[in-house]
C-alpha cells in the first residue's frame, strides 16, 4: 500500500470518526454514564473519546501495521520524566500570572480531569502522533501541509467557541498557529508526545482552574502570559537541540518531506 493511500484513508477514518460515528452516540448512553458518575462527566467524557476515536485508533495502527505502535501513538520517550519537569517550569508564568488576573478559583478534580487530562492526552495522541505524525514522519507530507490540514480539522471541533464569520476565522488562524507550535514540539522531542502533552495539559489546568474566559483565543491580558509560557518552550527545545537533539523540522521538509 502506497502512502498516498494510506494518506487518504487516515484522513477518511479520522473525517468518519469525527462526523459520523460522533451522531451514533446516544442520549441514553450520556443519561446512564451521569448517573454512574454523579454528574462529573469524569466516565462520561472518558467513555465519549473512546467510543468516538477508539475506531479511527484501531484501523490506523492496521494500515500502519508495519510501524512500531508506541511510534504511531507517539509515546516512545526515555526523557518523560525530563519532559515533565520542564513542562512544569515553562507553565510557570502562566500559574503567577493567571493567579494574579483571576478573580475566581475553581479546585475540582473532576473539571480538571475532564477539561485538561482527557483533552492533553487523546488530542495529542490522536492529532498530533496519529494523525499529524503519520502524515509528516511516515507518509512524508511536508510540515507545514500535515500542520495546517490538521489544525483545520481540529478548529472544527473548537468552532462552538465562535460567534461569528470573524471569529470563526480568527480561531481557525489561532489553531493553526497553535497545532504548528504543538505540531513543532513533538518533532523535536523525538516524535513523542510527552513534552507536548504535559504543556498541554498544565496550559488547560491553569486556564481551568483560575476561571480564565475567552475560550482556546484567550483574553488579551492573560495571552501576554501565556506567550512567555510559550517562549520558554521554545528555549527549551532549542536548548535540546544545542545539546545534540538531532532537527526533524528543517527547512527541506517544510512543504515536502
Amino acid at each position: 500500500m502506497t502512502n498516498k493511500i494510506r494518506a487518504t484513508l487516515l484522513l477518511a477514518a479520522f473525517i468518519c470518526s469525527h462526523l459520523l460515528i460522533r451522531n451514533l452516540w446516544g442520549e441514553t448512553w450520556t443519561e446512564t454514564l451521569l448517573a454512574l458518575d454523579n454528574h462529573s462527566y469524569v466516565l462520561h467524557s472518558l467513555a465519549r473519546w473512546l467510543f468516538i476515536y477508539g475506531p479511527f485508533v484501531f484501523f490506523t495502527l492496521y494500515i500502519f501495521r508495519d510501524e512500531p505502535v508506541l511510534a504511531v501513538l507517539g509515546l516512545n520517550s526515555d526523557r518523560k520524566d525530563c519532559y515533565l519537569t520542564s513542562a512544569l517550569l515553562c507553565c510557570v508564568p502562566m500559574t503567577l500570572g493567571y493567579a494574579y488576573l483571576s478573580t475566581d478559583l475553581n479546585l475540582s478534580i473532576a473539571a480538571v480531569i475532564t477539561g485538561s487530562v482527557y483533552p492533553a492526552l487523546f488530542e495529542e495522541i490522536i492529532f498530533r502522533a496519529i494523525l499529524f505524525g503519520l502524515l509528516f514522519r511516515v507518509c512524508k507530507w511536508g510540515f507545514i501541509p500535515a500542520a495546517i490540514t490538521t489544525s483545520l480539522i481540529f478548529g472544527f471541533g473548537h468552532l462552538y467557541q465562535s460567534h461569528d464569520v470573524i471569529s470563526a476565522l480568527m480561531l481557525f488562524a489561532f489553531m493553526a498557529v497553535a497545532g504548528s507550535w504543538f505540531a513543532w514540539l513533538y518533532c523535536e522531542c523525538g516524535y513523542s508526545i510527552w513534552y507536548p502533552m504535559w504543556m498541554h495539559l498544565f496550559m488547560n489546568a491553569t486556564y481551568g482552574i483560575f476561571g480564565m474566559s475567552g475560550g482556546a483565543m484567550g483574553e488579551a491580558s492573560a495571552n501576554i502570559f501565556k506567550g512567555l509560557t510559550i517562549v520558554l518552550s521554545l528555549v527549551y527545545v532549542y536548548w535540546l537541540i544545542k545539546k545534540g537533539k538531532p532537527r526533524a523540522v528543517t527547512k527541506q521538509r517544510l512543504w515536502k518531506s
